[in-house]
Order: C-alpha cells, then structure tokens, then sequence
C-alpha cells in the first residue's frame, strides 16, 4: 500500500549492522589500505560547510572494489557521493535536536564486537594493533562508531512516530487476504490505427517549451596513439606541442564513450585540462600518448540534432492518447455489460495483491477493488497501455493470526523507511550542497 522508496533504505539498515558488529573494519578489509590511508583531506563534497574527505569516499568505495562492470562504476560512484551526503545530513541533524552517542554506548559496540575479541574477552592490544596496521588510531575508529550511533538514535526516533490505523489494516490485510478472478482487457499502441504526422510548428513548439530535456553534458574528444617505438612517441609528442595533429589515431568521445575506454587512458583522462592537455604514459610494451583535442561546454542540444526524436515523442504521446480513449470506450461497453473484442488475460483465484502489481492503482481506489461489489474498473496504466479488470468473483483466504501480525509489522516498516526518505528529502531541499566533481575525478 504504501509506495516503498528505496533510495535511501540500505543506507539506514548499515547503519544499525554497523552499530552491533565491525562493518568499519570490513570496509577497509576489502580494499587496498594504502589508497585510503595516502590520501589528504580534500573535499568531494561539502553539506552545510562541513567537508566529506576523498578518504570517506574512498574508503565507501573499497566496498565495491571486486565489481569489474564498466557501466556500473559510474552509477556507483554517484551512489557513494549521495550515501555520505545522506550520512551527513542525518548525522547533523540527530545533532541539532540534541542526539549523541554516549562514551559507554561507543565502548559498548567496540567491546562486543568479536573482531577485538581474544577468548571471548575484548583485548586492548588487538584492538590497537588491528586499528594500526590500518592506518587508524582509536579515536579515529571511534568518532565514525559515535556518528553511525547518533544517526541510529535519529532513525529510531522517526520509527517511534510511526502508526498504523485501524481502515489502513484493513486495507493492507484485504490486499493480502483476497483472491480474485477475472478478466484483464489490455490496449496497447497497436490496437489503434493513427495517421498523424506532426507539424513542423508542433516540433518546434515542443523543442521551445522542453529545452530541459534535450540537455547536453560537457562533451571531450580525446585522441589517442599508441606506439611501441618511444621516439615515434617523443616525434608524436612534438608535433602536437607545435599545433600539427599526426594521423594513427584514435578519438573517443566523452561520455558516449566512456566505456570504451582503456583502463590506461580512463584513469589518465580526468588529469587533463585546458592548460594541460597531453598525456604520456606506458601499458604494457605500448607508449600511449593521449591529447585532449576538445572539450565543448554543456548546453542543449540543436533543434536540428533532435526534431526526429521530437516527432516520435509526440507520435506515441498521440497513440497513448487514443488507446486510453478506446480503453474507456471498452470500460463503457463492459459496466453496461455488452461484450467487447479487445484482447484478455483471464486470471482465476489471484492474489488481490498480484493483480494490484500489474495496474497503477491508486490508494483510495483499492478499497472500491477489493471490497464493494462493483466489477468494472480503469481503465489503468499498464507498462505499455492501459488496462481495464473485469472481476467475476471475490473470494477470502483465511489469514493465520502470526502472518496478520507479521503483514502489520511489515506495514510500519514501510512506512518507517517511507518517513525516512521523506526526512532526507527534505534535509536536501533545505541545505548546501556541493560536490566537487575536480576532486572526485582527480583523486578515484
């Protein structure tokens, strides 16, 4: 019933793993500790002028550091940065109404914790040595258990506001309880015949009012030349210094070709700039000489470059348009009971809660669903169209008393997570934020 927002849930579940065990120390297990340890305190990001060190980031991203996809490494990153901010945000928040985690609650999670543990007893000396052969000193380790800990008593606060009424719970067990059967009539774009071809002034039109979506990022083009000869590199090297650009190349374009790239000039790429634009380095028996050739700003895109996918938007936007009105000409056809030649699925004794997973139901329509005695509804959004449900027949599956109670918790954890998400949400829109996408780049 409630719509679980993700984003920001695992975040809180490591959390509360990390205030009851050593997930800290496995964090660094994970990676190279020197290229946590060497690094200085630069800023990736500053959340109300307090700094997120490139050693915070790098350390959160050693949790990922056996993942090899390519694709993935950006989305990654990009999820570091926003977990940290999120991370400082909460954290500066349980501050400001009063929140901090005790001496003895610290002590207390370090000294159960079993990886200090000799016998079964927390030992003082392996925990020093462990924290050392880190890089870390206690107090280090301990202030980040002292952070985890203050949040934790913020996220416990919010779970404690949260309730479920008596019409909710009925609503939830309803959705879990009944069984339906039925037909699901489903209208697609195929189903209609259009013959329209948008205007010239309607592209245009829409190219005017929606600049925003056809924005372009900072585009680099990149020239790459390999050669085992490493005078072949010095002459090349030369020339380009003397404004002559050697033919043998290769050209990226970035980001479209992000992933495409070598692992020896990906890690090169993010050091050059305007002033700087060569680069010179080895892989393998190769020289690799790499020359930033151009870089053009960010903007949005020419109307020439998109009036083709403009006409596409607005041809499906025209279908859609004309499958819900034949969707609601068969919801018509059915609640007055005529037969209708649209395409079915017929379903028999199914979870109401399967059924509510296929349409985009809203809230306040499931009630009428589940428990009036109607049995024509929609039409609804479908994945690819609309849908309209015709129910024959509502039947009641009996609900043990421990799988009752099991569905209520499971509601207030949503809701939990849900008042979470709505928090940070919040705390974003309120706050100064800035990433400094020069030190990510400079120092992954």
């Amino acid at each position: 019933m409630y719509a679980l927002i993700q984003k920001h849930k695992t975040l809180a579940v490591l959390i509360v793993v990390l205030a009851s065990g050593a997930f800290f120390l496995w964090l660094f297990f994970t990676g190279s500790i020197r290229d946590i340890t060497s690094v200085g305190k630069k800023c990736v990001a500053e959340v109300n002028g307090s700094c997120i060190t490139l050693r915070e980031y790098r350390r959160e991203l050693l949790r990922f550091s056996n993942i090899q996809n390519k694709e993935l490494e950006e989305i990654i990153k990009k999820q570091v940065i926003d977990n940290l901010i999120t991370q400082e945000l909460l954290y500066q928040k349980a501050k400001s109404l009063g929140y901090s985690a005790s001496d003895e609650e610290v002590i207390s999670v370090i000294k159960s914790d079993t990886t200090f543990q000799e016998g079964g007893s927390f030992s003082a000396s392996k925990y020093k040595e462990l924290l050392s052969r880190l890089g870390l000193v206690p107090e280090e380790y301990e202030d980040y258990i002292r952070r985890m800990l203050t949040i934790q008593k913020l996220l416990v606060l919010v779970s404690n506001g949260v309730y479920i009424s008596d019409k909710e719970k009925e609503v939830n067990l309803a959705v879990q309880s009944t069984l339906l059967s039925g037909r699901l009539y489903i209208l697609t774009p195929s189903d209609v015949e259009l013959s329209y071809n948008p205007t010239q002034e309607e592209v245009l039109s829409f190219y005017e009012k929606n600049k925003e979506l056809f924005r372009k990022p900072e585009t680099k083009i990149i020239r790459v030349w390999k050669e085992k000869d490493k005078g072949r590199i010095e002459e090349l090297y030369k020339s380009i210094k003397e404004g002559k650009i050697p033919q043998g190349y290769t050209e990226y374009v970035l980001p479209n070709d992000q992933s495409k790239l070598p692992e020896v000039i990906n890690s090169e790429v993010p050091r050059l700039s305007e002033k700087d634009r060569i680069s010179v380095s080895k892989s393998g028996d190769e020289y690799v000489l790499i020359y930033l050739y151009k870089i053009e700003p960010p903007g949005v895109k020419s109307f020439d470059e998109v009036k083709d996918q403009i006409k596409s938007i607005l041809i499906e936007r025209k279908k859609l348009s004309a499958v819900k009105e034949k969707a609601q000409e068969v919801y018509k056809l059915l609640s007055e009971g005529k037969e209708v030649s649209t395409k079915y699925i017929a379903f028999n004794d199914t979870p109401a809660n399967q059924i509510m997973s296929i349409a985009k139901i809203k809230q306040d329509e499931i009630v009428r669903f589940l428990l009036s005695k109607e049995k024509v509804f929609g039409p609804y959004d479908l994945a690819q169209g609309y849908g309209v449900f015709l129910i024959t027949d509502r039947k009641k599956k009996i609900m043990k008393e421990d799988e009752a109670k099991k569905l209520t918790q499971d509601i207030l954890n949503m809701k939990s997570d849900t008042m979470v998400n709505y928090l940070i949400e919040h705390l974003m829109k309120k706050s100064k934020i800035k990433v400094n996408e020069e030190v990510i780049k400079g120092g992954v």
